[in-house]
Formats: structure tokens, sequence, C-alpha cells
């Protein structure tokens, strides 16, 4: 929507940047809702821009010592931040607030002025009254301050309105819907909620195929839906994961890829059929000698995709959580090893919002016995994560894999869903895999197994 208004005022602004940097509060309104358009020139914006990433990478406004240094070259920016200094002082943060939350209001009814004018001046009287209703169901419930109490029955219509416009604006928008495990039992659950902005954790022992289940999501996501899938490859080499993917794409295994064995004729056949698909897989792998990988590195790295393909993935999988360090970046002892996995899985929750893709990770179980493991009775939830539940609440979904080692004998297994915040947990589905032909869930077997 366009703005008919003149931008905000440079002394308001100055109050508004020093106010933010003392405040959390303010500072998490000043990025949800401030726009280019709002600022008097590019200094402003560019500054805006600082804020934004600064905010939504360490959830905390950047200092005056962080802005110094990230505008050292930018003699502009660096004066501006100094002016913030000068404003400085005693601010009142509700002030500054309902100043702003004024303006915008302001700015939407100019708008909404304009252009319900031209749609009276061209007999458009249904549009032009709809979008008066649509303005004033804004206005009832917009506002920038936080509310204690919101009336479940007042708000009711406005609420509803506001859920069906979004939901309007993401069919409009072309982002491809995001609703699928590809195993129909879990899909069957989930019942095509959308899965965007979630984070999926994928659970299980040494060698049950974790990392299996996380590459076949990616798989059948480009074949089957055309999605854009980034994979993150955190445990093992980037060649491994390159050459499972190949194999998978082809129900091939990997080895076959890996050393060049397939016929010419099939290969033929193989291309041809890749190139059909819509949607695309691209791996990134970290180094991790000596190396400390970050929930930074993630969103960086994201940021890196974005700009080289011109859009943002719908699938990101990382494999494995285990290895990540959060945003803090600081040196956790051995003793707070549960705040740093509980700091990592926060971030990678806030990550899946902000970035608007499904977040799909792996992870180590904690428990090994052998005896435990092959009583079939026993399925691994979240208690059975090292740091426990409180690694298992950011988590949208916690899918774990359980194999006895008759199951393995049998390339047979039981998904369990131990955590989900949409449909019912605690149910446990027997599944066929086939990972000779880099095929996580055979379709088939399962099917012929359960008749």
């Amino acid at each position: 929507m366009s703005t008919t208004r003149n931008a905000l005022s440079a002394e308001y602004l100055y109050e508004l940047y020093s106010t933010a940097i003392r405040h959390d509060v303010v500072c998490s309104i000043l990025v949800a809702h401030m726009r280019r358009e709002y600022l008097p020139d590019r200094t402003f914006q560019h500054v805006q821009e600082v804020f934004v990433n600064h905010y939504r990478t360490y959830k905390s406004p950047p200092s005056y010592a962080v802005l110094a240094q990230t505008f050292a070259s930018d003699f502009d920016a660096l004066e501006l931040v100094n002016t913030f200094r000068e404003y400085d002082g005693e601010n009142n943060p509700e002030a500054v607030v309902d100043l702003l939350e004024t303006y915008i209001k302001g700015v939407r009814l100019q708008a909404v002025y304009g252009e319900v004018g031209k749609l009276y001046n061209q007999s458009r009287q249904a549009e032009a009254e709809a979008k008066l209703k649509e303005y004033a169901e804004w206005l009832a419930g917009f506002t920038l301050k936080d509310s204690a109490f919101v009336d479940v029955v007042k708000t009711f219509s406005v609420r509803f309105g506001r859920n069906r416009r979004r939901e309007e604006e993401l069919q409009a928008s072309g982002v491809r819907p995001v609703t699928r495990f590809y195993i129909p039992d879990l899909d069957e659950l989930n019942a095509g909620r959308n899965l965007r902005g979630q984070l999926s954790c994928i659970l299980a022992s040494t060698g049950v195929g974790k990392s299996h289940m996380a590459k076949y999501i990616g798989i059948r996501a480009n074949v089957d839906d055309g999605l854009h899938v980034l994979h993150f490859q955190l445990e093992g080499s980037e060649e491994e994961a390159l050459n499972a993917y190949s194999g998978g794409l082809i129900a091939r295994n990997a080895f076959y890829f890996e050393r060049g064995r397939i016929s010419e004729l099939e290969m033929r056949r193989f291309e041809k059929e890749i190139e059909r698909y819509a949607g695309s897989i691209t791996v990134r792998s970290f180094p991790r000698f000596a190396a400390r990988i970050s929930t930074i590195d993630i969103r960086n790295a994201i940021a890196e995709y974005r700009k080289i393909n011109a859009r943002t993935p719908d699938i990101v999988i990382i494999d494995s959580m285990d290895l990540l360090n959060d945003a803090s970046r600081r040196q956790w002892g051995a003793e707070h090893e549960r705040s740093k996995r509980i700091a990592v899985a926060n971030d990678l929750k806030d990550l899946a919002a902000d970035e608007n893709v499904w977040m799909v990770v792996t992870y180590q179980a904690t428990i090994e016995n052998r005896d435990w493991l092959n009583d079939e009775n026993n399925v691994l939830t979240e208690y059975n994560c090292s740091e426990a539940k409180g690694l298992a609440r950011p988590c949208t979904h916690l899918i774990s894999l359980n194999q006895s080692s008759a199951e393995r004998e049998a390339n047979l297994m039981r998904l369990h869903v131990a955590k989900s915040r949409f449909f019912r947990k605690g149910d446990t589905f027997r599944i066929a895999t086939d990972y000779d032909n880099e095929t996580f869930y055979d379709a088939a077997r399962t099917l012929g197994f359960r008749r």
C-alpha cells in the first residue's frame, strides 16, 4: 500500500532510536513496524537495516559500541548514531511508542482515503465500502502496546478476518505450501497444516537412520512438490551428503553413484528424469576441525542462499543439531551443556519463523542400552534427549525412530510421535525401509506387511 504522508521528523527519530537502544520492547516494535518509506533518507534506512539484523540475530538492541564499529567506514551513519547518543536520556518509552502508533494509523488512513476516493470516482462503491470496512477492522485491532487483557468475544470477528486475510495474502503471494512429511501416517495426522515456521526434530540412536529420514524429506519435497531445500551438513562430509541425495533421487545405492558404476544408458534416463523436477536441493557443509558452527552461521548462510538464488528456501534441514552452538557463541562449560542445547533449539525455532521455512533437524538420542532398545514395547521420547523436556519444548514436532536388532535385520522400524503441537502425540507406526536403494520409506513393503 502506498503512502501519501511525509516521513517521520528527524528529531522524533533521534529520540525513537536512542530509546530503542535502551529498551528491548521499543527495539522489537521498531524492527517489526518501521518501514523504509517512514524514514527521511538512505542513512536512516541503512541504520534501520542494522537494527533489524542485529535484533533478529541476538534478540537484543545493538549497543552504541556495536553501531560505532559497524559504521566505522560510513561517516554519515556514524554521525547519525552520535546524534542518537545526544538524545539519549530519560525518554519516556510509552510516549515514544504512542507517537509511532499514531503516525502509522495516520499513514494507513491517508492511503485508504485516497484509494476509496478513486473507487467512488470509478463507480465501484461496493469495493470502496469493503476498503473502509477493512480499515475499520484493522484500526480496531492495531496497537503497538502490549495488552495483558484481550476479550475473546469482542475481538472474535476481527481476529477471524485478520486470519482470513493472512491466508489470502499467503495464497496470492505464490509461496508454495509446505504441508507434508511424505510419510502417509504422519501426513494423515498433520491434515494439511502449514509446516512453515515450525521446527521438527528427528530423534534416534546411532545408526538407525535419522539422517536418512531428513534426506528423504528433502528428496520427496523436491520431486513431489517442487520445493527448494537447503541442507546443512554438520555431521559427515559434503561428498557423503551429495552422494546420498544423488542415490536417493534415482533410488540406487549411493555406492554405485560414488564409484561411477551406473551405465551410460541408465545415466541418460536418470538425467532426463531429474531435469523434470521443479524443485532443488542445495547442500552447504561446514568444516568441523577446530570450528564452532553457530545458529548465526545458519542464518547468514540462508541470507547468502537468498542473495544467490533470489529466493528463500522452503525447507531447511540441519544434520545434526547436536553440533551447533547458539547465537551468543559463548564458551559453554560441560555443566551448562543443557542450557546451550535449549538455546540452540530456541534460536532455530525463531529462525524458522523469521525466514518462513520448515526447519527439520536431527538429534542423537542419549540412550544406547541395546537391551532397552531391543524391547519393541519401548520408544524414544523427549526423556531420551540429553536435555529432556527443555530441548523438546521449542520443537513443534519430535519424531523418534525406534529399531530393535530383529527389526534392523528385517529393514523395519517404528516411528513414534513423541511430541506434536497441533495434532495428537503418542501414536507409533511401523514402517519398512530400503536403505540399500537410499529409500527411507518403502511404501510398497509397508503396505504389504500391514495387510
